[in-house]
């Protein structure tokens, strides 16, 4: 089922809420597209220590990093390759305005305008923006067929995928245009000292940041129009067949419905999900009861062995059952992957994950476990 996802789709954005394991999920799916043969590139918004663990790296940086000589000292082949990377969103807007300002003077002047260097660091959705600008510049070449993105928890997932359709309103809203009408006649002299508007805005803001202001928008006039059209080529690039998405989630049922929540979000906005991945289900073993070691059996050790027995096999068929209402009314393929022994914070580790979501079984013969 994974398989299939990698095979027709070349854009993966991983997501879900906060530590259900979508940074491993992420790893271990751009390992198995790297083992199907793909040149995959997997990316994180966040410099996470545990996908830099994973991959046999000490850190993660803005450059992609090759980690497929990794692998293959690790035992762990692949016919393909796999990249790692970490979205820089605080230099590519800076780097759009480098491209799109008419010349060096221009770039410069809004590089150093402090309402420009505001609106990079703090306005709400530019960060979103500049990652999936970059996103965007990144899938438009063709170094990299498989391209796999760990993005934050559910809520901040949303603001970023939003961000393009944010921004691009924000661009060509008319306060945008009002501001601009504004220092062009500032910068024609339109304002004298004397004019109460004019005075009523120094005093309450200053005169510098009057002038600051008509001089972005008298010199951001060039870009502005470069940003939206990119904004629109990022929200068109989410809707496109090569882009889906994949949602992680935990077992309970709780999670569950929140990812299908989630889904249900993602459908409205056109975005595909081609699969439910459910990370850490714990499998009903259905045995009435552990067997013990004939020197525990009547101790107060084995009432608490056959306790937690209990306990957790009801856990187990609670899960199965909200899974199985999932897979009912969720059109995306539901991906079952059991609770591993340990965390994956290294390269068999994580060879291990992928293992799971290439090989996972079938509701039907797990069931009948």
């Amino acid at each position: 089922m994974i398989e299939t996802s990698i095979d027709r789709h070349r854009i993966l954005i991983v997501g879900g809420s906060g530590g259900v394991g979508k940074t491993s999920v992420s790893a271990a799916l751009g390992l198995a597209a790297a083992r199907e043969g793909h040149r995959t590139l997997v990316l994180t918004i966040d410099p996470a220590r545990r996908l830099a663990a994973a991959l046999g790296l000490e850190g993660i940086g803005p450059e992609a990093e090759d980690v497929t000589p990794r692998l293959k000292a690790g035992g762990i082949p692949v016919s393909g390759e796999l990249h790692a990377m970490m979205l820089d969103v605080r230099n590519t807007l800076d780097r759009a305005v480098e491209r799109h300002a008419p010349n060096a003077q221009r770039k410069d002047q809004i590089l150093n305008n402090r309402l420009y260097q505001n609106i990079a660091g703090r306005l709400s959705g530019s960060q979103e923006y500049a990652a999936m600008q970059q996103l965007q510049e990144i899938a438009s070449l063709a170094e990299f067929d498989r391209i796999i993105l760990d993005t934050p928890p559910t809520t901040q997932a949303m603001d970023f995928l939003t961000a393009p359709e944010r921004l691009q309103a924000f661009f060509d809203s008319n306060l945008i245009r009002i501001f601009m009408n504004f220092s062009g006649r500032a910068g024609r002299g339109f304002f004298r000292v004397t004019d109460v508007l004019f005075r009523t805005l120094e005093r309450l803001t200053g005169a510098q940041v009057i002038r600051e202001i008509t001089e972005f928008f008298e010199v951001a006039e060039s870009i502005l129009e470069p940003f939206s059209a990119q904004a629109a080529r990022a929200r068109r690039l989410l809707r496109e067949q090569q882009t889906a998405f994949v949602i992680v989630t935990g077992a309970n049922p709780h999670q569950l419905e929140e990812a299908s929540e989630f889904a249900g979000a993602l459908d409205a906005m056109g975005i595909g999900v081609s699969n439910v991945v459910v990370n850490r289900w714990l499998p009903a073993l259905e045995e009435t009861a552990p067997e013990l070691p004939d020197s525990i059996e009547n101790s107060e050790l084995a009432e608490r062995v056959r306790y937690w027995h209990a306990a957790l096999e009801r856990l187990a068929h609670r899960q199965t059952e909200a899974i199985k209402a999932l897979e009912a009314q969720d059109g995306a393929g539901v991906v079952r992957v059991p609770e591993m022994p340990a965390a994956v914070d290294s390269l068999s580790g994580l060879g291990e994950l992928s293992d799971r979501l290439r090989t996972t079984t079938s509701p039907s013969s797990t069931e009948a476990r």
